[in-house]
């Protein structure tokens, strides 16, 4: 009598019931996935939105975020380790939104730099560390802002004029327009035979205030003779500028009286002895610019490339002979030498010196 009153039989019900389990789990899974989905847009419009970025802008900066910025710029560890330890000291913001721009960059290592200094916390190492890691998040932060064209060269920017020999001329920018931009020539230029020809395609390169160096080629459209014995070169404008790769260490231009002084190889080297040998003649000489990685001194001797030579320093706190070799001798306009030295031997404590006056950091 039961059986009558049922949809089907017990036999029947048995078979549809794994169907009817199937169709909950399916419709319970769809849910979820759904669910999902509106979490997942819903957390990603509020990742683009003004209001997440301000928070992620506006809070200290965390490990984790040292750690994206890292992977994002390919630092190596200790460089990661550095860039973290200038985070936790100066407690700064997050520094994938803060460094956007070098000034950004050197306030924030300058902080760092005061107060790990003021308590004594660098050795050798790490301070050797500390500028090497400065010096590549400069070079990260100045790529973001490649320059497009010559017409994003500033006014009182300086360009230089390679010849056809490899001289580098300075040239001042006076102006900057639509169509082209102008340059001053230096008197010493225009009036002799170095002054390059008009619409001839001519190589130029320049040196942004982040860093970045570009080379160009373009052509010299005309001069103008201004009446107070003023030299004006009009340059075609041009989209196809090459950035140059970076250097491995910042440079501080300058000009001071240094001693320089001859270096050999020691030939007959055993075990415990110095692999140069240091002249007891010294040169004077004008250092014009210096990197923790070599310098440059004008000289009236025309000594050869690749040859050793030992660099004296002491006005900048440096008691050693740092030892270097002439990469490249250049001729002058004024008839001097200038020796482009790569260093080869010098302490970590000097090297360190020398980063501390090219950023102009206290001792």
């Amino acid at each position: 009598m039961l059986f009558l009153l049922g949809s089907g039989s017990p036999i029947e019900a048995r078979q549809t019931a794994p169907y009817g389990k199937f169709l909950i789990i399916t419709l319970s899974i769809a849910a979820v996935i759904i669910a999902v989905y509106f979490i997942i847009n819903h957390f990603l419009k509020y990742k683009d939105s003004d209001k997440y970025k301000e928070k992620e802008m506006n809070r200290v900066t965390t490990f984790s975020d040292v750690k994206l910025f890292a992977r994002k710029n390919n630092l190596p560890q200790c460089e990661t380790k550095v860039l973290w330890t200038v985070c936790q000291v100066t407690k700064c913001l997050n520094i994938n939104y803060l460094l956007k721009s070098n000034s950004a960059v050197n306030e924030l290592f300058r902080n760092a730099y005061n107060i790990m200094n003021s308590s004594n916390q660098f050795d050798d190492e790490l301070l050797n560390d500390f500028f090497v890691c400065l010096f590549r998040i400069e070079t990260l932060v100045a790529q973001f802002k490649k320059v497009p064209s010559t017409r994003a060269i500033p006014i009182s920017s300086v360009i230089f004029y390679i010849s056809e020999t490899g001289e580098q001329y300075p040239f001042c920018v006076v102006k900057n327009e639509k169509d082209s931009f102008t340059v001053e020539v230096p008197e010493f230029i225009y009036s002799t035979q170095r002054k390059p020809k008009t619409l001839v395609r001519t190589r130029f390169t320049f040196k942004t205030n982040d860093g970045l160096s570009y080379n160009f080629v373009s052509r010299i459209m005309r001069y103008d003779e201004l009446p107070d014995k003023k030299y004006l070169m009009i340059i075609a404008h041009t989209d196809q500028l090459l950035c140059q790769a970076q250097r491995r260490y910042k440079r501080e231009f300058f000009e001071q009286q240094c001693n320089f002084v001859p270096i050999r190889l020691n030939m007959n080297k055993v075990k415990n002895d110095n692999l140069y040998i240091i002249s007891d003649k010294k040169y004077t000489g004008k250092i014009t610019n210096i990197s923790a990685g070599g310098c440059c001194i004008n000289t009236n001797l025309p000594i050869r490339e690749q040859q050793h030579i030992g660099v004296m320093l002491p006005e900048l706190g440096i008691d050693e002979t740092i030892v270097g070799v002439i990469r490249r001798t250049r001729r002058l306009p004024n008839g001097l030498f200038a020796l482009h030295i790569q260093f080869m031997q010098l302490s970590l404590k000097t090297k360190n010196k020398i980063y501390l006056f090219v950023y102009k950091y206290e001792m």
